[in-house]
């Protein structure tokens, strides 16, 4: 928090300690606009980090790293053998013909292999009605990668159709019953690497039968449920049973809901990577709870982009140019030194800390399911192919890089970094600032689609979009000074030369600091067809401005 600066022979000591930061993002100040740009590369970031560079260099990794995930999970690795192994173990050992059919739907459509002659029919009625469903079917986000990523994306979401009564119940568990470890650690992976299930699965009564007992049917029981989310929590909560009026916006309202404090983001004994990273957008949707608040004034226009990037992150994990002119003094007179807020990325220093963290929980999570030496082998996959380095040192990488952003960010402003930060992990984010051109991740073209909940009345699916990126600038300066102390003044000679003498110590003044921060455009809409993503690219393109995309997106 402390630094020294040398300013026109004038050196200064800086104490943080005191200061804060005031924010603004005012209208008023001649900007180059990119406009709609399809990645933060475009919007020209180098120079400073807006949070969305993080935020897109984050999704950029996470959809390599569940690809990664996905392949590994669907083949075997490590301890454990594999989904298209255990099917294949169980799909003869269902006595009831519906769950059978369900099981050789999923291993038809995951691997490509024929149900038996018998079973052939139902099987191709189960798989036919739900390729019909579009909105069960279609695969999205990276899972368009590859056939394969196709492949299990459909095969894992057959297997979420609901077992349709007590007797299909029984029977699938009693089918996986010698396999209980393997379906255990599937289940568990899917749970902790997303989030609970918003349906009961098989484990229980896997339970029930080793005690003797009888499996309890529950409404909803799935082989592998969904995963439940703090947005697709609260549509149910409030509409369940009531339709949606016209103009509701979930985002707004998940926001809303976070402020007055009737949804709790922190993460739960059983919560799962996805809430971990809905809880590190917290200090987005009510800045004011992190402990940066006593440091950082917030002025409604900078509160209002902390607001869309809330909304673009989470859409991005469910899927800068810099313009300044300065304007020198000139004359005689005694040097002042200028100071104004040092700013290295923007101040999310709680955000920042939670998404590290977040990136621990996932590695203690996969070193545990597949083991240190199997993880060694895998890499993160991107849509060109996978990556050279191995994935635990990509992830212990991501998590250095947003504890180094952490850090900087809390010295910056005058906070103390958490005590979890590693000691070299500042010193790795200016790094990789000082070298943002050169990350390839920040170059991907982020606009999608993706469902949040569809709407029974309408019979519409409403989604959010992320339609691009944009830069509008921010201005940073002291409502409160930093702590100032001359330490040393040049010299300089007396008349004539003769005899020497300190000059004068300066007045310091005070000035605001001006940054390009990029963010992103988002919407929330009704459509009755979903796209993937390069069917929403090639849209977007064609239409070119928001108010163009969203007219002929409806």
């Amino acid at each position: 928090m402390i630094r020294e600066i040398e300013q026109d022979g004038v050196r200064l000591r800086i104490d943080a300690g005191p200061q804060v930061i005031s924010l603004d993002c005012p209208d008023d100040v001649e900007w180059s606009n990119p406009g709609l740009v399809p990645s933060v590369a475009a919007a020209h970031p180098w120079g400073f980090v807006s949070g969305s560079v993080l935020a897109a260099k984050a999704k950029a990794f996470d959809d390599g790293l569940i690809a990664a995930v996905e392949l590994a999970m669907q083949a075997g690795a490590g301890t454990f053998a594999g989904k298209s192994a255990f099917l294949a173990a169980v799909s003869a050992k269902f006595a009831d013909p519906r769950v059978s059919a369900l099981i050789h739907g999923a291993r038809q459509l995951g691997s490509g292999t024929p149900p038996p002659s018998a079973l052939a029919a139902a099987t191709q009625q189960v798989v036919g009605d739900f390729l019909r469903d579009e909105r069960l079917s279609k695969p999205l986000g990276f899972y368009t990668w590859s056939a394969a990523l196709e492949k299990i994306f459909q095969q894992d979401r057959l297997l979420q159709t609901e077992l349709p009564d007590a007797a299909a119940f029984t029977d699938a568990a009693r089918a996986l019953q010698p396999h209980r470890a393997a379906y255990e650690t599937w289940m568990s992976l899917a749970e902790r690497l997303t989030n609970p299930f918003t349906r009961p699965d098989l484990r229980a009564a896997l339970r029930d039968l080793d005690r003797g007992a009888s499996p309890e049917f529950r409404r909803g029981v799935a082989f592998s449920p969904p995963s439940e989310s703090p947005e697709g929590a609260l549509v149910k909560r409030l509409f369940a049973t009531r339709p949606i009026p016209e103009g509701f916006n979930l985002a707004d309202a998940l926001i809303a809901e976070i402020r007055k404090g009737s949804v709790d983001l922190s993460p739960k004994p059983d919560s799962g990577w996805y809430d971990r990273i809905a809880w590190s957008l917290e200090t987005l949707a009510a800045p004011d709870r992190g402990p940066e608040a006593t440091k950082l004034d917030l002025q409604k226009n900078y509160r209002d982009t902390l607001t869309e990037l809330f909304k673009g992150i989470l859409a991005l994990a469910r899927e800068s140019h810099v313009k300044q002119l300065e304007e020198p003094r000139a004359g005689c007179g005694p040097p002042r030194p200028k100071i104004r807020p040092q700013l290295s990325a923007e101040p999310l220093p709680t955000h920042y800390l939670r998404r590290a963290l977040g990136y621990r929980f996932v590695r203690e999570v996969l070193e545990s399911t597949f083991g240190a030496a199997a993880l060694r082998d895998m890499r993160r996959l991107t849509a060109d192919g996978p990556v050279a380095i191995p994935l635990p040192d990509e992830l212990a990488s991501t998590e250095e890089l947003f504890f180094g952003a952490h850090a900087a960010s809390c010295a910056e402003i005058g906070l103390p970094a958490d005590p979890q930060t590693p000691a070299q992990a500042a010193a790795r984010f200016a790094g990789w600032v000082k070298d943002l051109a050169a990350d390839p991740d920040l170059k991907t073209d982020n606009r999608m689609m993706v469902p949040v909940f569809f709407d029974v009345q309408r019979k519409q699916v409403k989604v959010w979009v992320l339609l691009g990126w944009t830069s509008r600038p921010l201005k940073a300066s002291f409502k409160t000074a930093p702590k100032v102390e001359i330490l040393a003044t040049a010299e300089k000679k007396g008349w004539f030369g003769i005899g020497k003498k300190k000059a004068e110590a300066p007045a310091i003044e005070f000035e605001t600091a001006t940054h390009s921060l990029i963010t992103p455009v988002t919407a929330e809409v009704y459509v009755t067809q979903r796209l993937n993503r390069q069917e929403f690219r090639a849209h977007c393109d064609k239409y070119r401005t928001k108010e163009e995309i969203l007219a002929n997106l409806r």
